[in-house]
């Protein structure tokens, strides 16, 4: 992501959680979509600067969404609507 598109993000507020553990989880901040879908996301464990993850949307083979954010298989069906 360029740095015009970071600080779009910098302050806005999740659509949607990923709850990973106690501490916190994934920030879904926003869905682009196009000819391939993208999520925008950072990890949420309270530390002051997140980076900010472009990620792909895939799907299974039965056809259910899902991101691979740093090798964590995410499906997009479990996240929470904020």
């Amino acid at each position: 992501m360029t740095k015009q598109e970071m600080e779009q993000y910098k302050d806005k507020k999740p659509v949607g959680v990923y709850p990973m553990c106690n501490h916190g989880g994934v920030e879904i901040l926003d869905i682009i979509y196009g000819i391939e879908d993208y999520v925008v996301a950072r990890y949420n464990f309270g530390e002051p600067e997140e980076k900010l993850h472009k990620v792909k949307i895939r799907s299974t083979p039965s056809g259910l969404p899902y991101i691979n954010l740093d090798g964590n298989y995410i499906r997009l069906g479990e996240c929470l609507k904020v």
